[in-house]
């Protein structure tokens, strides 16, 4: 089977092409054996435990389980199911048919294949269950055995993290973003739900289940593709219920059924984490919402998910917001305390807003900048973190307005002669003020009364902030020659 090795299960590894995993392994299905016939186990390997099996024999599908529209040419529609064992373990499975059943029964035959591996390993799965099937299908495992040796070898797979792009077309189009939220909501808060598609059930799946946050989707279990059951008591179950008979079933019950089609969508809550993940649904970029919510977030608590959508959501906005609000935003998210994930978006929010303040510097006015300047040297002086912000920023400004208006670079640098904060570099911090005073040197004399007081006043202004500059004593010196020589 190409990629599947013997090795004992547990313990990812990691490698250039992505994690390696150690797995136990299962076929479910119905064959003739000398054991009997029928639906069970026909194959295991010899790590999975007693009640291990008797779990995935409950969750398995057997005759006539998987969704198969035939009347629009879906016959064989692949099934997927993910759910945790009662040693901890977790397990992913792939269903698919296999021809033709061999009993009286007629139709088609229906054929699992299951990976078992240790919950600690699946961060190096990206929290991803989808990316396990994905490296089961790569291995092999989704081809049919019809005739397994009644003991498999325990296997490895290659588990890419992140995995291939996702198709989420059919759950884009055919779900409202209200059914959305409102989906993704329930499967947060631990609610039961039964959503009916035609179809797109695997890929619907994977694209909610990445909306919920990567450490706590091991406690959401799911099958999709596969017809209703109570046994299998999964907590989302996708499927065509062509008949409107699951819907009868469930009345009363406190399973949920939706139609993501229906014209009168539920209210789904108003939040930045349900805003955040459906704008990403919305545009079809499953790859950055994967790489977003497959973090390692320490807390996933409400409170904790609310902070971090509001975080992605100023994120992907803020390179729209005027400089004034960007200023705003970071001295806000300066102040914030937060640790691990949260500080790591964090950072990169200010990165970001760093990045989108200095684009709007390169292109300004002093008109422009003007409002910003006082917010810029509070945020500088505000502490370690705020000077590293607004430092780069004040440069720039002072060696743009260097070369368009000299006198005003030297008006604003005397904001940044004193109550240097600490960490500035101080050598640089000088030699930044001796440029502009040397531009200002360069600059034409001045031509009328009121130019000629601006630059006295800001010889004398100069004078007491720098009485030691040699640079400064040239300005003052060559300002009186050229008054000197002025007609009156």
């Amino acid at each position: 089977m190409g990629a599947v090795q013997a090795l004992t299960p547990g313990g990812a590894q990691s490698s250039p092409a992505g994690v390696v995993l150690a797995c136990d392994q299962a076929i479910f299905t119905s064959i003739r054996s000398p054991m009997g016939e029928g639906y069970r186990l026909v194959a295991a390997s010899r790590g999975l435990r007693a009640d291990e099996k008797q779990t995935i024999t409950r969750n398995s599908p057997s005759h006539d389980a998987l969704c198969l529209r035939e009347e629009s040419g879906v016959k064989d529609a692949p099934a997927a199911a993910f759910y945790s064992l009662p040693t901890g373990r977790l397990c992913v499975a792939y269903s698919c048919v296999a021809g033709a059943e061999h009993t009286a029964r007629g139709g088609q035959r229906v054929y699992t294949h299951v990976a078992v591996f240790e919950s600690r390993d699946f961060p190096d799965c990206g929290y991803n269950p989808f990316n396990v099937l994905r490296a089961m299908v790569a291995a092999g495992l989704t081809t049919p055995q019809l005739t397994p040796p009644a003991v498999l070898p325990g296997l490895v797979l290659s588990v890419a993290n992140p995995g291939p792009g996702v198709s989420s077309a059919n759950f884009i189009s055919r779900w409202t973003s209200a059914h959305r939220r409102y989906c993704l909501h329930a499967l947060i808060e631990h609610h039961p739900l039964v959503i009916d598609v035609k179809d797109g059930w695997v890929e619907s799946a994977e694209a909610l289940l990445l909306g919920v946050p990567g450490p706590s989707r091991a406690e959401v279990s799911f099958g999709a593709g596969v017809r209703f059951s109570v046994g299998r008591g999964h907590q989302l179950q996708i499927l065509y219920d062509d008949k409107g008979t699951v819907r009868s079933r469930l009345a009363g019950q406190s399973v949920e059924y939706i139609q993501p089609t229906s014209k009168t969508p539920p209210s789904p809550p108003s939040s930045a984490w349900l805003t955040f993940v459906d704008r990403h649904w919305t545009s079809g970029d499953l790859p950055t919402l994967a790489r977003r919510t497959s973090r390692a977030f320490e807390d996933t608590t409400r409170s904790a998910r609310e902070r971090m959508g509001t975080l992605f959501n100023d994120l992907d906005t803020v390179v729209q917001m005027t400089m004034a609000s960007v200023i705003s935003l970071a001295a806000t998210r300066l102040r914030e305390s937060s640790r691990g994930v949260e500080r790591e978006i964090r950072d990169e929010l200010l990165s970001t807003a760093q990045r989108a303040v200095r684009q709007g510097i390169t292109a300004a006015s002093w008109a422009d900048i003007e409002p910003i300047w006082r917010p810029l040297l509070t945020l500088w002086r505000s502490s370690n973190e705020g000077t590293a912000f607004a430092h780069p920023l004040i440069e720039i400004v002072l060696r743009r307005l260097m070369i368009a208006n000299p006198t005003q670079a030297a008006e604003a640098a005397l904001d940044v002669v004193r109550d240097v904060p600490p960490t500035v570099d101080k050598s640089r911090h000088e030699a930044l003020l001796d440029e502009v005073l040397t531009a200002l040197l360069g600059a034409p004399a001045p031509s009328c009364d009121a130019d000629r007081a601006r630059s006295a006043n800001l010889c004398t202004r100069w004078r007491a902030a720098r009485p030691a500059s040699a640079t400064v004593a040239r300005f003052c010196d060559r300002l009186a020659t050229r008054q000197s020589t002025t007609p009156s």
